[in-house]
């Protein structure tokens, strides 16, 4: 399968939950604001856990601004993700947070392994039919 095939077919499959309002799915639009805060909160949490641990071990200067914005910046984008992942599958409130938690901690990594099951999902469905 080409790859822009698959990132088509892989952005639709991630924007369905959007149009899937009809058939009784969670709506992004419906949650109140204090448990999006918490949510961003426990992610960005888990950057500057990641971020900090990555200045004691050496790997970058702790002055560096950017780095730490950056870092927060994707830690809270894949705990978003994260985020409504979990309650598309419905999974407890404290399971979910724990989930988002890891998700921050993890950035860049989580989403890159996020885009590879998905991706590995798609072609297979793609080979039986």
């Amino acid at each position: 399968m080409r790859p822009i095939l698959v990132q088509l077919v892989l952005c639709a499959y991630l924007l369905q939950p959007l149009v899937a309002n009809a058939q009784g799915r969670p709506d992004p639009l419906n949650y109140p604001l204090k448990q999006y805060g918490f949510i961003l909160a426990v992610s960005i949490l888990g950057g500057f856990v990641s971020w900090y641990t990555r200045v004691r071990n050496g790997e970058i200067e702790g002055w560096n601004i950017g780095q730490l914005i950056g870092e927060l910046a994707t830690s809270a984008f894949s705990g978003l993700l994260a985020f409504w992942g979990c309650e598309y599958m419905s999974f407890p409130p404290v399971l979910t947070a724990g989930i988002v938690g890891i998700a921050g901690h993890m950035g860049t990594r989580g989403i890159s392994v996020l885009e590879d099951v998905l991706k590995l999902w798609i072609e297979r469905r793609a080979q039986k039919e």
